[in-house]
C-alpha cells in the first residue's frame, strides 16, 4: 500500500516540473496580468492543500504522538518527562496513544511545537485534521511570504511555483501533518524581516531575533541562521534570540521539575538506515574493513566537525567580505546540517526548496556558484522521497546514487568550472 501511495506521489511531481518549467522560462508579467499570476499560483496551493486535509496519515504516524503530548501537557504532566506507555497514563490509552510512535520514550518536539500542538487540542481535543489545518494553514503563508520576499527583492512572484505547487510539502504538511510546517514558515518570516531590519532600528532586530527563537523552538535547525542574519554587534538580536528560547523551556522546566534534556539522551544514539554522510561512511567501513569501532566512531565524529566547521568558517569568511546573500548562507549551513545529520527523513528537506527560490532568483555572485547550489538543493530536496521505498530495506545504496551523489558530483563540477574560470582570468 505505502509503495502504490508513493508511486502515485511522484507521478505528481511530472505536472509540477511543467509548471515550473512554465513560469521560469516565460517572461516576468507586468500589472494586472502579474496579479493575476500570483492569485492563481497561491489559490492552486490552496486548493492543493484542502484536497488532502481530510487523508489521513499513511506514511508517517508522527501527528498522532502530537495530540498525545498536548494530552499530557494539559494534565500537569511534562512530555519531556513521562513517555506515553508510562503508567500515570493507562486510563487515557485510546486510539491517539495506538498510533503514537516511540511510546517508550518521552517527547523531542521542542516548546513552540507544542504551543501548535496545545492550540489544536483546545480548539477540537484529538481531532487530527484540526492540527493538520494549522500546520496547512501555515504551509500557505510560507507560499504568500515567499512570493512577498521576491517581490521586496525586486523580482517576479511567479518563481513562488517551486515551493507552493510542489507535492513534497504538500504531501507532508496536509497529509501526514508533520510540524516542520510552522518552522518553514517562521524562518521565512526571519529572513523577511532580516531584510527590513537595518542598523539604526532597535526594535526591528529584536523582533527578528524574536522570530528567530519562536523558529528555534519549533524546530532546532533554524538556530543557524544566527550565522546567516546576525550583523556585527548584533547583540540585541541574539539576547532577544536568547531570551525567547529561555522563556520557551523555562514552564516545562517548572513542569517537569527541572527534568528536561532526557529525551535528547534517548534519541541521541539511534541510528536511521537514512542517515548522513559521516554516518554512511562509517557504516560502510564497518561492513568492509577491521578498522576499530572507536576509530569508526571518531573518524564520524571527525567528518561531522569537519563538514560543519568547514562550511560555518566558508559561510563566515564570504559574509565579512559581502560576498553571499542570507538566504545563499542559511542554505548552505542547513544543507550541511542535513548532510551530517543521523537522522534526514523527506519532511526536514521541506526547508531547502523556498531558500533555493531565492537563491535562484537572486544575482549570480561572483564565484557563481549561487545557482548551481539552488538547483541541487531543490534536487536533493525532491527526491528524498524515494526513501519511502527502502524503509525496510537494508541496502540503501541505490537510494543513495539517486539522492545524494548527483548533488555532490554536481557541486564538485561547478566549483571545478568556477576555480578553472577565475584562474583564466
Amino acid at each position: 500500500m505505502i509503495n502504490t501511495f508513493v508511486w502515485h506521489w511522484l507521478l505528481t511531481f511530472l505536472p509540477y516540473l511543467l509548471a515550473c518549467l512554465v513560469v521560469l522560462t516565460s517572461p516576468p508579467l507586468s500589472g494586472r496580468a502579474r496579479i493575476v499570476e500570483l492569485g492563481l499560483l497561491l489559490g492552486g496551493a490552496l486548493l492543493l492543500r484542502l484536497m488532502l486535509l481530510p487523508i489521513p496519515p499513511v506514511l508517517s504516524p508522527d501527528a498522532w504522538r502530537y495530540l498525545w503530548d498536548a494530552r499530557v501537557t494539559l494534565l500537569g504532566y511534562s512530555p519531556y518527562v513521562y513517555a506515553p506507555g508510562d503508567p500515570h497514563f493507562i486510563h487515557l490509552r485510546d486510539f491517539v496513544f495506538a498510533n503514537s510512535r516511540y511510546r517508550n520514550v518521552p517527547t523531542l518536539y521542542p516548546p513552540g511545537a507544542q504551543l501548535f500542538f496545545l492550540v489544536s487540542y483546545l480548539l477540537a481535543p484529538s481531532n487530527l485534521t484540526v492540527l493538520k489545518a494549522i500546520f496547512v494553514g501555515c504551509d500557505w503563508l510560507t507560499c504568500a511570504v515567499l512570493a512577498w520576499l521576491l517581490y521586496r527583492r525586486g523580482k517576479d512572484g511567479g518563481p513562488c511555483v517551486l515551493y507552493a505547487w510542489c507535492p513534497l510539502p504538500v504531501v507532508e504538511f496536509a497529509i501526514q501533518g508533520h510540524v516542520d510546517a510552522p518552522a518553514v514558515f517562521l524562518t521565512l518570516l526571519t529572513l523577511l524581516a532580516a531584510g527590513h531590519a537595518g542598523h539604526t532600528n532597535p526594535r526591528r532586530r529584536a523582533g527578528t531575533g524574536f522570530l528567530l527563537g519562536l523558529a528555534t523552538l519549533v524546530r532546532l535547525y533554524p538556530a543557524l541562521l544566527l550565522l546567516a542574519i546576525a550583523r556585527r554587534r548584533d547583540w540585541l538580536l541574539v539576547l532577544v534570540w536568547a531570551v525567547t528560547l529561555v522563556a520557551g523551556y523555562l514552564p516545562y522546566l517548572i513542569l517537569g521539575q527541572g527534568q528536561l534534556l532526557s529525551p535528547f539522551e534517548s534519541y541521541a544514539g539511534s541510528y536511521t538506515p537514512n542517515a548522513g554522510l559521516p554516518q554512511q561512511l562509517s557504516h560502510w567501513l564497518a561492513l568492509h574493513t577491521s578498522l576499530n569501532p572507536v576509530l569508526l566512531h571518531w573518524q564520524e565524529e571527525g567528518l561531522t566537525g569537519a563538514i560543519m566547521g568547514g562550511t560555518t568558517v566558508i559561510v563566515l569568511w564570504l559574509r565579512w567580505r559581502q560576498q553571499v546573500a542570507e538566504e545563499a548562507a542559511a542554505l548552505l549551513l542547513i544543507s550541511a546540517l542535513f548532510a551530517v545529520s543521523a537522522h534526514i527523513f523527506p519532511w526536514y528537506t521541506t526547508v531547502l526548496i523556498p531558500l533555493a527560490t531565492l537563491l535562484l532568483t537572486a544575482s549570480e555572485s561572483k564565484l557563481g556558484l549561487g545557482r548551481p547550489i539552488a538547483f541541487w538543493a531543490w534536487y536533493f530536496a525532491c527526491t528524498t522521497p524515494l526513501a519511502y521505498f527502502f524503509m525496510y530495506e537494508r541496502d540503501w545504496t541505490l537510494y543513495y546514487a539517486l539522492v545524494y551523489w548527483p548533488p555532490l558530483l554536481g557541486l564538485t563540477l561547478a566549483i571545478a568550472l568556477s576555480l578553472y574560470r577565475r584562474v583564466r582570468k
